[in-house]
């Protein structure tokens, strides 16, 4: 029996991550600053925040909806 995905769209992806990055993190980011792609092998979400000069991560499991995964990394600044 498989089990229906609850995350079933980018939009929905986006506002997970959105909410996960105002409790881990003390800015809220603009919607337009996140990008979602679908992982068809794990059933999941991967959303990325470029802000400035942070990237924002993270894995958003489809089926429950839970945020699996979370990093902050710098991003490199042309020169």
């Amino acid at each position: 029996m498989s089990k229906e995905p609850r995350v079933v769209d980018a939009q929905a992806a986006k506002e997970i991550a959105i909410e996960a990055a105002k409790s881990m993190w003390r800015y809220t980011i603009p919607t337009s600053f996140y990008e979602a792609k679908y992982d068809e092998s794990s059933r999941s979400w991967n959303v990325e925040a470029n802000y400035f000069e942070q990237k924002l991560k993270f894995k958003i499991d489809a089926v429950t909806g839970n945020v699996s995964a979370f990093k902050i990394e710098k991003t490199s600044q042309p020169e």
